[in-house]
């Protein structure tokens, strides 16, 4: 899955960034709706929250499963007291970005992971992540996600047809993975 994501000759670029990062993230082993980290070396936090576990079906074999609503704030005036547990991961990431604004997905080339010579953002389009996590005691894990912006309304078709494409650029088969947010991972596994 790295070689294919990051650069296979398949995709018209290569993946950007791949850099390493520290991200902190809340513990809490009571809920898996909220997920709240301390990203990088920027500062505040930034709280996610799920809005809604049944916004349809992605069937892209073998991108398969639910598509989630979550929104994302970012607060510089939010801390962690000292009673709060996080968890310190380790993240290497590698991002496409994909816009939607049109009738099928185009893929922009990116610098680290912003659109190159600092081309605008699209209004509508799809971010897709392949993330290697660390934790402290040296387990590792991947994730892989689908990352829709813009309209409400077209949040599912945007995903559905980024899966299309990157499915249609014969990707590895994904075995005993898990379809879980950061949130639910971090209770079951961290």
């Amino acid at each position: 899955m790295e070689r294919w994501f990051i650069d296979d000759g398949l995709h018209p670029y290569r993946a950007g960034g791949g850099g390493l990062r520290h991200d902190d993230y809340m513990h809490d082993v009571t809920q898996v709706e909220l997920g709240m980290k301390h990203r990088g070396d920027k500062p505040g936090f930034e709280v996610k929250g799920l809005v809604s576990k049944e916004w349809g079906e992605l069937d892209a074999a073998p991108f398969l499963g639910p598509i989630e609503i979550w929104a994302k704030w970012t607060s510089e005036a939010l801390v962690l007291d000292s009673s709060v547990i996080t968890t310190h991961i380790r993240k290497k990431r590698w991002i496409r970005k994909f816009s939607t604004d049109r009738d099928s997905p185009s893929e922009i080339e990116l610098e680290d992971e912003n659109p190159k010579n600092e081309g605008p953002l699209p209004i509508l389009g799809c971010n897709v992540e392949l993330t290697q996590i660390t934790l402290v005691n040296g387990d590792i894990w991947w994730t892989f996600a689908f990352e829709s912006f813009g309209a409400l309304t077209t949040i599912a078709k945007d995903i559905r047809s980024v899966a299309d494409l990157l499915a249609s650029r014969h990707p590895p088969t994904i075995e005993d993975g898990l379809r879980l947010s950061y949130p639910g991972w971090l209770a079951e596994h961290a």
